[in-house]
């Protein structure tokens, strides 16, 4: 599965069901376990909740080593109304990236995030498209390590643009852009997961200073 079958899969799917973006975190596990981490759950395999100091949440993808979760990814998505979606899912993420890490302050949490050009506009305050003021804000506290431990960060973001008015198979904008991001987003997070818990049995070498490119799997 390549990330353009991911959203032809997810647009094919009951805008209203809960696991529309199922396809998406089942290409995660597959990019984690290439990237060298195998073992990760959740997307179309096991629904996931996870502990948090207010409450538990559900998250799309978990992986857990020694009787706990070590990394957290959740899918978010806005397909309208950008104006009024933006601002509530930049609260929302913040807050769920909080609530789990007053329980796990060691916890890697990475967002994967859809943005239908269809829904975007500019915004009056700035000239800026709604979807470049959410890439900038996102970008700007994925910033989380050692020694910035503050909650409500994240270690990483993938932003992905796509425009569901275009055909199936060309659906994501910028493809250049997405491969290159995407190969970035998952090695961030296995460095983070491999300094604060070495012995994560990972299937591949780990390098601290490079990223990996994003795997291509034609796989159904």
């Amino acid at each position: 599965m390549t990330l353009e079958d991911a959203i032809d899969a997810i647009i094919g799917n009951d805008p209203r069901a809960a696991n529309r973006l199922d396809p998406l975190a089942d290409f995660a596990i597959k990019q984690l376990d290439q990237h060298g981490l195998p073992g990760a759950r959740g997307g179309s395999s096991s629904e996931l909740s996870i502990r948090g100091l207010a409450r538990p949440k559900k998250w799309d993808v978990a992986y857990e080593f020694a009787g706990k979760p070590r990394c957290l990814l959740s899918l978010k998505s806005i397909w309208a109304n950008a104006g009024g979606t933006v601002p509530n899912r930049l609260d929302d993420l913040m807050g769920e990236a909080a609530n789990v890490q007053q329980m796990s302050p060691e916890i890697v949490v990475g967002y994967i995030l859809l943005f239908d050009a269809k829904a975007d506009r500019l915004r009056r305050q700035d000239d800026l498209w709604w979807s470049q003021y959410f890439e900038n804000a996102v970008k700007s506290i994925a910033i989380r390590k050692a020694p910035l431990w503050n909650q409500g960060l994240l270690e990483g973001t993938w932003f992905i643009r796509f425009d569901s008015r275009n055909p199936m198979g060309s659906r994501v904008l910028e493809p250049s852009k997405a491969q290159n991001e995407g190969g970035m987003f998952f090695s961030t997070l296995l460095r983070e997961l491999k300094v604060r818990e070495p012995a994560i049995p990972f299937s591949k070498h780990i390098p601290l200073t490079k990223h990996v490119p994003l795997a291509e799997d034609h796989t159904p």
